[in-house]
Formats: C-alpha cells, sequence, structure tokens
C-alpha cells in the first residue's frame, strides 16, 4: 500500500458552465505536477457579478465534467459555507485537512493573477499553498505592485517548486485556452452551437435545464 501523502491543486472559479479551457488546465496541471486536481465552484465571488445559473445547477456540470477522470474531483465547500468566497478561508480549510506535509497548489489564470492584491489577505495565500499562474503568450506582464513579490517568490521548475509544501510561486505558460463562460453563455443566447467548447455530458445538461437561454 503507498501511504505517500497525496499533492493537491485547488482550481476555483463560478463555472457558469464548466468548459473544456477549464479541463485543459486541470489535466494539465494534474500531470505537471502529480496532484489530484479539485474544482471547487465559488458561491459569491468577490469580484464578479452574481451567476446566471444556480449554486446546485453549477455544482452538477462540474460533476458530469469530472465524473470520467480520476485525477479530477470537485468540492462544494464554498457553496455550503455560503456568503463570499474568499480563497483564504478556502486554502486555510484545505490545509487543515491535508495536514502539513502534502503540498496544496492552487490554480489562477493570469487575469486573476494581476489582481491579486485586490483579494483578501492575499500575501498570506502563501501560508497555506503555492500559486501556479496559468497563462498565454498574449497575456500582458506583471503589474508593478506584483515584481516584488515574484522576485521573493517565484521559482522557475516543478522540482524547485516541490521541495516545500506551500510558499512558492510557478508560472505555467501556454495553459490557457481562448475561451470563456461568458462567450459561451452569448453562444447559448443567441442559438450558436458551443458544443465544442463544452463536455459532452455538461452540454446537454444545460440543455435540459434550458440554461442561458434568451429570455
Amino acid at each position: 500500500m503507498n501511504d505517500e501523502p497525496v499533492d493537491l491543486a485547488i482550481l476555483g472559479g463560478t463555472f457558469d458552465p464548466v468548459h473544456v479551457g477549464h479541463l485543459r488546465i486541470a489535466r494539465l496541471v494534474s500531470d505537471l505536477l502529480s496532484a489530484r486536481v479539485c474544482c471547487v465552484p465559488s458561491n459569491i465571488p468577490p469580484h464578479k457579478s452574481s451567476t446566471v445559473a444556480t449554486p446546485l445547477q453549477r455544482l452538477q456540470m462540474l460533476r458530469l465534467a469530472v465524473s470520467a477522470d480520476p485525477r479530477l474531483c470537485v468540492d462544494d465547500l464554498e457553496l455550503e459555507r455560503g456568503n463570499r468566497s474568499y480563497t483564504l478561508e478556502t486554502l486555510k480549510i484545505f490545509r487543515r485537512r491535508l495536514g502539513s506535509s502534502p503540498r496544496l497548489y492552487f490554480v489562477l489564470g493570469m487575469d486573476a493573477y494581476l489582481n491579486l492584491p485586490s483579494w483578501l489577505g492575499w500575501r498570506q495565500l502563501l501560508d497555506y499553498a503555492h500559486l501556479v499562474v496559468c497563462r498565454r503568450e498574449t497575456d500582458q506582464t506583471s503589474a508593478a505592485g506584483l515584481l516584488a513579490f515574484e522576485r521573493s517568490h517565484q521559482v522557475e521548475t516543478t522540482g524547485m517548486l516541490k521541495a516545500s509544501a506551500h510558499g512558492k510561486l510557478f508560472f505555467v505558460d501556454n495553459a490557457a485556452v481562448a475561451v470563456s463562460s461568458t462567450e459561451i453563455r452569448k453562444h447559448l443566447k443567441t442559438k450558436c452551437d458551443p458544443s465544442a467548447f463544452l463536455d459532452p455530458a455538461v452540454y446537454a445538461y444545460i440543455l435540459q435545464e434550458q440554461l442561458y437561454a434568451a429570455s
């Protein structure tokens, strides 16, 4: 029996709806870091307007999307907690669950990373997890306020990242897919076919529930 601690990566978001871009990032991170990836849908995101699908609908779409992939899982702790979903509180909970030894990663896109200084207790995130930032070639460079943060915490290799359980910043290049939940909702509202960007089971569920259709 393998008693090695299981490393975990957290991929948060509204997932309204979950799409192939989310799943590609989750699988890439899982393979790159040899970690299980847990998708955590937010309840009320602090930096976004309210979601279109209900919390239960977003949760169900996520469960459908990851059901066939043992590398991925879903946790509804932010939905159960209610109120606004703050990443710092979520990472504290996951760290308590894991204990001190396993590596914990928090995965975010470049847009979210550039807004990191506006997050609650953003510098404290590294007390509980590593930050793994997925970016595209076209993404803008870091804002001035983040440069000192990068100089202090960025590492260049996965080996350096895995040397500790938390506390480092790592960039994954060319990981993000040029698709967004907003674009998919627009396709559905205008009766364009978004199936290329959705897991088939998720698309079937959207049609069944008549989600995102024009009112």
